[in-house]
């Protein structure tokens, strides 16, 4: 598939900044022998997983699965010429993922020339009360950004709300308020 060897491609290309491959896959939060299947072409990652990869790598996922650095709509058209290749019963489901794909895809593109990308994770200030610290992604790696104040003793709810921010690479700036919400809407 064009797409695995192009993630492979990209991927190698970006492991030559590592001094090895259990770093590199350290930085990118995947598991050795997933770093492996992708360098070998066999790994065959979901959207969110595609993400996940370009966040690590400071690239785009357009990107990631064009194998080149170009625009949204190049990879885009990869992945449309795979829909138009699945039994009929399955195309208009193919179509609809697409579509998604396709938002996700400009998303995170518009993200990466911003240069924003965080990630948050669950902090113990005091024993069981919790808060979310942010991670700035850097040329250098992951430096701590900012942490919230404490706003549950529920750990799953704290990290519910990691996960949430970090998906949608939420800038700190925005965390105080983005906590207020999310815990009045539980």
């Amino acid at each position: 598939m064009k797409i695995q060897k192009n993630i492979s491609a990209t991927t190698k290309r970006k492991l030559s900044e590592y001094r090895n491959q259990a770093e590199f896959a350290r930085e990118l939060g995947i598991g050795h022998t997933t770093l492996q299947n992708l360098l070998a072409g066999k790994a065959n990652p979901n959207a969110d997983t595609i993400e996940l990869l370009a966040k690590g790598m400071n690239i785009s996922p357009a990107q990631l699965v064009s194998g080149e650095f170009v625009p949204t709509e190049k990879a885009f058209d990869l992945i449309s010429g795979m829909v138009e290749t699945l039994h009929p019963t399955l195309q208009a489901a193919g179509i609809m993922l697409m579509d998604d794909l396709y938002q996700l895809l400009q998303l995170s593109e518009k993200r990466y020339a911003e240069g924003a990308y965080w990630r948050y994770a669950v902090t113990e200030p005091q024993p069981f009360c919790y808060a979310v610290k942010a991670f700035e992604r850097s040329k250098h790696g992951w430096k701590e950004s900012a942490e919230s104040k404490i706003f549950t003793n529920d750990h799953s709810v704290a990290e519910a709300a990691a996960e949430l921010f970090t998906h949608s690479s939420l800038s700190p700036i925005h965390l105080e308020e983005a906590l207020e919400d999310y815990m009045s809407g539980l």
